[in-house]
């Protein structure tokens, strides 16, 4: 019963917004090299090696609200993982350099201390965020489950409600089984 309730959720978060595993699985996220608003310097996909990672991207202000739900949950459900990577990431290149440095200092100040180590801002690669995310709405959230390799394994968009989130949970574990079996051959 538990079994397919469970998959009773995913395909409901699959009909309304994720993706089947074999179309998010053509995409690898761009090298990134970024810091935290903790100070940890993250370069991706490379310090995924080993575990998977999920990030909650967000292409406009107004998309704040909806990548903080996915956030919070994020950090309720793996608070010290060391097997799950996450992060909060606006994406900021097409701010104007003149006020981006404004603009994130204003994001920083929302952002509680605690979060702060989950919290990295991209400056580069907009447009290929953007095609990976299968960007459609700047109001969006989008996440992307990850493996080591930077292949995304499964996305989705928009609120973070209970089933969408059940869904992710779901994917994280088969993609950290999947990782451990591919580290013991």
């Amino acid at each position: 019963m538990r079994f397919l309730r469970r998959q009773l959720v995913l395909a409901a978060a699959l009909f309304s917004g994720g993706l089947t595993v074999a179309q998010a699985q053509s995409a690898r996220i761009p090298v990134t090299h970024e810091t935290t608003f903790a100070g940890t310097q993250v370069t991706l996909p490379n310090d995924l090696q080993g575990r998977v990672g999920v990030f909650v991207l967000g292409f406009s202000k107004s998309s704040g609200d909806m990548c903080k739900g996915w956030g919070q949950r994020l950090a309720v459900s793996y608070p010290e993982s060391s097997g799950v990577m996450y992060y909060q990431m606006p994406v900021l290149e097409a701010v104007p350099k003149l006020v981006r440095g404004m603009i994130v200092k204003g994001i920083r100040s929302g952002v509680p201390e605690s979060e702060r180590a989950h919290f990295m801002p991209t400056f580069s690669d907009e447009d290929e965020w953007k095609k990976i995310a299968r960007y459609a709405n700047a109001d969006d959230a989008y996440v992307l489950l990850v493996d080591g390799d930077g292949r995304v394994r499964w996305q989705t968009s928009g609120e973070a409600t209970d089933a969408a989130f059940a869904a992710l949970k779901e994917q994280v574990d088969a993609t950290r089984s999947q990782t451990a079996s591919a580290a013991t051959k």
